[in-house]
């Protein structure tokens, strides 16, 4: 049985890592063993497997390195880990908040689990400091690539939405792929439209979006680009949590009653604008 077959729920529980523990014995001391003869090794040794998932347990052997004890905080830190970077659940974003306020929103079967690192004990242990800081920030790291290739997906997106629709206008202009080049120029896209006789830009901004209900960050320097290029502007916000994607176009003008107004003591930098507008 592989990690892939068995939902997140089921590895990340207990009874699958307390078999896990109980598989390892025989397994680390007898290299080629195979698990059913583990199973029969630990069952005759006296231990009742019943109220274990040894079907998730032996799914998370594939996961957790050899090296890792099996005894101790260190065993769950490790096994908690491995999991939480193989699935990588939206909660894990509340690591950032800090232990104490992530450990509080937990559902009481993580509880459980995070109880075994240590994450209660006051003042913390150095090793465990080491670990929820190098947890976190792999965890973070993978968000931040998620993010942006979900922004690539959706800016390729709005290049293939815009060249069709320059085919079927007769514009016999490519897009171009501003964003990937220099992304400080406050918009992803140049595209083209026709006013009048003439082909004039179309400058896109392009956000991709899983939030609900959906909404999209818009920073300080892509929306004075924005208000710059007044109706030459426009958003594409794609809803990738769709299948296909879903568009969703805004523009300058419908975007500007949400957008913030600087006070005296300071200057707004992001904003979160709601899709619904």
């Amino acid at each position: 049985m592989t990690a892939e077959g068995l939902a997140f729920e089921r590895l990340f529980a207990m009874p699958a890592l307390e078999g896990l523990r109980s598989l390892r014995v025989p397994l680390l001391s007898n290299p080629g063993m195979a698990v059913g003869e583990a199973i029969t090794v630990i069952e005759a040794g006296g231990l009742d497997v019943q109220g274990l998932d040894m079907e998730a347990s032996e799914a998370l052997l594939a996961l957790v390195p050899d090296h890792l004890p099996n005894e101790g905080p260190h065993f769950y830190r490790g096994c908690i880990r491995v999991v939480l970077l193989a699935y990588q659940p939206i909660w894990t974003r509340m690591m950032l908040q800090g232990c104490s306020r992530f450990y509080a929103a937990l559902e009481r079967d993580e509880q459980s689990l995070f109880r075994q690192t240590g994450i209660l004990e006051e003042p913390p242990d150095e090793e465990f400091v080491e670990w929820w800081d190098e947890l976190s920030g792999e965890l973070r790291l993978i968000g931040d690539l998620d993010r942006m290739l979900r922004a690539r997906a959706a800016e390729r997106l709005s290049l293939a939405h815009e060249a069709e629709r320059l085919k079927r206008e007769g514009i016999e202009e490519t897009p171009k792929w501003i964003g990937l080049n220099d992304n400080t120029k406050g918009y992803d896209v140049l595209s083209f439209e026709r006013t009048g006789n003439t082909i004039t830009n179309k400058l896109i901004e392009v956000k991709s979006t899983i939030a609900s209900p959906l909404r999209f960050r818009l920073t300080r320097n892509e929306w004075e680009q924005a208000e710059r290029s007044g109706a030459a502007y426009i958003f594409h916000i794609w809803d990738m949590q769709k299948t296909p994607p879903a568009l969703h176009v805004r523009t300058v003008d419908q975007v500007k009653p949400h957008v913030p107004t600087d006070g005296d003591k300071g200057k707004w930098k992001d904003v979160e604008i709601p899709v619904g507008i």
